[in-house]
């Protein structure tokens, strides 16, 4: 069964893009996209995504936020977040909100895939 992603970024350039390349590169199935945080948890709870792919900085609700509530709607959903913010501070904080990966836009999209990948995997968490 292919991943289902939710893609939940403020720039619609960023959004399309991404679904273009995880769909090509990984096969994963992008089931949505929202561009803010509170229309993200709306659309997550109604897709049900496996991976929820969030930016830290939108309008509305940001990432940290929307990643804290979707932890408690729905722990099961794997989150990650591709940021333009590196300072280890806000790592330390999205990881404490459940998000499981952290990923710098600056890292580049190949980064982004070989976490989204890791997260797809049916051996996760297996030594």
């Amino acid at each position: 069964m292919r991943q289902k992603i939710l893609i939940v970024d403020d720039s619609p350039h960023i959004r399309k893009s991404l679904r273009t390349i995880i769909e090509q590169e990984l096969g994963c199935q992008v089931c949505g996209e929202a561009s803010n945080g509170a229309e993200g948890i709306s659309t997550a709870t109604q897709l049900k995504p496996d991976v929820v792919v969030l930016d830290l900085s939108m309008p509305v609700m940001n990432g940290i936020e929307a990643a804290r509530q979707l932890k408690k709607l729905m722990p099961a959903t794997h989150l990650l977040m591709f940021t333009s913010y590196t300072e280890p501070s806000i790592e330390e904080v999205a990881r404490s909100v459940g998000i499981e990966a952290f990923v710098a836009k600056s890292d580049g999209v190949m980064t982004l895939l070989q976490s989204l990948r890791r997260m797809a995997s049916p051996h996760r968490g297996a030594a």
